[in-house]
């Protein structure tokens, strides 16, 4: 009830990896002007990619229900609601929840300030080319799903 609310008062997508698995994130725009938005996320299995993924924009992302798992390059960390965390567009991450746990956030994103993709075996590839150019098939091979939906591809 409440996803359908916001849904008819808010601009509404689902994310899934260009419809490589299901539906990973749900997302409402509550606001967007001049370059910068407000979103309310809320996460219910890991990002569709097993590769790690930046942002073109700083952001602030403010934990509002549930947890999730963070892997970086450096390190892997659970954050548990509420959290405040401000990061750079270049902060490579993917995340992960545990089985049946959800996770809710509220992100404030300012202007783009550089594209955005995802990282490789060390390579930075335009998230276009990622998911729908010449580096697909990477992405096809990478998606965690790839056993269940997009295996036969």
């Amino acid at each position: 009830m409440l996803m359908r609310l916001l849904s008819r008062l808010f601009s509404y997508e689902e994310i899934n990896g260009g419809n490589r698995c299901p539906t990973y994130l749900h997302r409402w725009t509550l606001f967007r002007a001049f370059g910068c938005g407000v979103y309310l996320h809320r996460f219910v299995a890991d990002d569709w990619s097993l590769d790690l993924h930046d942002h073109p924009k700083r952001f602030v992302s403010i934990g509002l229900a549930g947890e999730y798992t963070e892997h970086t390059p450096k390190r892997t960390r659970i954050f548990r609601a509420p959290w405040l965390r401000t990061f750079p567009a270049s902060h490579a991450h993917r995340i992960t929840l545990r089985p049946g746990v959800e996770c809710w956030t509220l992100v404030i994103v300012l202007r783009a300030a550089r594209p955005w993709g995802f990282w490789h075996a060390g390579t930075w590839i335009h998230w276009r080319e990622y998911v729908r150019g010449k580096f697909a098939h990477i992405a096809d091979l990478r998606a965690v799903c790839a056993g269940i939906v997009g295996g036969d591809r």
